[in-house]
């Protein structure tokens, strides 16, 4: 029996050594365990497996450290958040890899990849005030979390794609159209999404911002129209007033910025109008000419630079021979000796002291060949119709002219003209461009003349020697514009009508268009 007292003795010796050992054993703390799992959860390393490993922690054997409950629902946590993690990556990775994607729900511009040929079309050896080229390639975020370029797309399937998929935006500013030596590129990322791993789309109110800051915008004022963004080929895209609706559809952020990239380069006017690019004498450049008749379809016409300080701008071919004799036989039983606005200082002083043409308008309602010249110009300008005044028809005898002037109202010349002043609101409307017809060709004399082309200083408003110097030639038109790109007055832009030479008749024709919405044309 003592045997068994002796054995049980030390049992219950064994066990009060353990008690105590336990009671004795310092408390391990739960921040080892937590660095190991945050660890195994970045480095991918802890696995169900393991994690089964780790439930056993009262085997003694047990390889790992013993774990809290806490320790244990921190790793689950952890789990959770990389399984999401990877699902979300394996879920872009099939929209990267998806090859249908529904059409967007609004029309496309064409593309146009800034590409050094492109942008030779557009750029400037001098910068021109408030016409600004910007290029825009989309940019998407990759499953190693870093932004990414797309592949120049080939077809429409793949261009859907990018546009389904883009985030983020590379934006590359030639400030005033200038082809400086130092470009400026910007990428615009869109915000961080809720779910892991994704980002939104870059917003266009971002990229409105940028421009602001980037190209020192001006806002709306009461000097001042709201500027616009165009595509390359002058289509309008977006205004600073304009509206951004809600959803996908026309009008929302995406639609503008899916058009953004998917035009590539676009155009910014800080005075809200289209202009053709001068960028150099003698530079030409072909552009499709709409008809108001949809069957007659489009047709190609050149355009070419004749001066960039005033731009002014040439296009043989615009009428036919049987629109201009057309245009010349309606005008002819209503003209009369011209008129002239006058300024303040020249009040009382007869029209002839400068102009001794003779002239009419002729309104282009319920006439089919006018309305279809009046559209054919706002397709040539790629300014609305609705900004254009009706066609003054001219015709010069012998030595008549028309001395030099300027075809915008100056406010200051204006203070007590009071409808004048209320037509172009002080200054904020105003005559933008001049298309100007030639209907017949003449011999001798009757050139249009700009006297401070090339920055030259006129000697006299009579003197027709010194300048550029556009001959008359049937069917050809110049455009000249009276306001530059930013929307101020150009006083480069003074131009007048040579005298008419001895046997010649000059026909011609006005067609004003102005920087906003005028009552004439409906």
């Amino acid at each position: 029996m003592a045997p068994s007292k002796k054995k049980a003795e030390s049992s219950s010796e064994v066990s009060s050594k353990s008690k105590d050992e336990k009671k004795s054993s310092p408390k391990i703390s739960p921040l080892p365990s937590i660095a190991i799992a945050v660890v195994a959860f970045l480095g991918g390393l802890l696995t169900p497996p393991a994690l089964h490993m780790l439930r056993h922690q009262d085997d003694v054997n047990s390889r790992f450290v013993n774990v809290s409950f806490m320790d244990r629902q921190i790793i689950c946590i952890l789990l959770a958040l990389k399984k999401n993690a990877f699902l979300t990556m394996l879920a872009r990775r099939d929209r990267s890899t998806s090859s249908s994607y529904a059409p967007l729900p609004f029309p496309l511009p064409k593309h146009t990849p800034c590409t050094s040929s492109n942008l030779d079309n557009f750029l400037h050896a001098a910068p021109v005030s408030g016409l600004h080229v910007v290029c825009v390639e989309p940019m998407y975020l990759g499953v190693d979390g870093k932004d990414h370029m797309f592949p120049q797309w080939s077809d429409s399937r793949q261009q859907q794609k990018m546009l389904n998929q883009f985030n983020s935006v590379r934006i590359t500013l030639y400030k005033n159209s200038h082809a400086a030596p130092t470009i400026n590129t910007v990428v615009l990322r869109g915000e961080d999404s809720e779910d892991v791993g994704e980002r939104l789309p870059v917003a266009w109110n971002n990229v409105k911002s940028l421009l602001y800051m980037e190209l020192g915008l001006l806002h709306e004022g009461s000097q001042q129209q709201p500027w616009a963004i165009f595509t390359p080929s002058g289509e309008r895209m977006i205004g600073e007033l304009d509206e951004v609706t809600n959803g996908d559809g026309v009008g929302s952020s995406r639609h503008i910025m899916s058009s953004f990239v998917a035009s590539g380069m676009v155009v910014v006017a800080q005075g809200g109008n289209w202009l053709w690019p001068g960028v150099r004498e003698g530079f030409q450049r072909t552009i499709k000419l709409a008809s108001s008749d949809d069957a007659a379809g489009s047709r190609n016409i050149t355009i070419e630079t004749l001066s960039l300080k005033p731009l002014v701008l040439s296009v043989k071919g615009f009428l036919t021979d049987d629109e201009c004799d057309y245009i010349a036989k309606q005008a002819e039983p209503t003209l009369q000796y011209s008129g002239v606005s006058l300024k303040d200082a020249d009040v009382g002083k007869a029209a002839s002291n400068w102009r001794t043409s003779q002239s009419t308008f002729l309104s282009a309602q319920g006439d089919q060949i006018l309305t279809d010249i009046e559209h054919r110009t706002a397709s040539l300008t790629r300014v609305p119709r609705s900004h254009q005044e009706h066609v003054q028809v001219l015709r010069y005898g012998h030595t008549e002219k028309y001395d030099a002037h300027h075809d915008y109202f100056d406010p200051e010349s204006y203070r007590s003209d009071q409808n004048t002043l209320s037509l172009i609101q002080y200054g904020k409307k105003n005559r933008f461009a001049t298309v100007f017809w030639y209907l017949t060709d003449v011999e001798d004399g009757g050139h249009t003349i700009f006297p401070r082309a090339g920055g030259l200083r006129e000697v006299s408003y009579t003197d027709c020697s010194r300048g550029l110097k556009v001959k008359p030639q049937k069917g050809k038109v110049i455009i000249f514009y009276s306001l530059d790109a930013s929307g101020a007055r150009d006083p480069s832009s003074l131009h007048g009508a040579c005298p008419v030479g001895e046997g010649n008749v000059k026909w011609a024709a006005n067609k004003w268009i102005w920087n906003a919405p005028m009552a004439y044309v409906s």
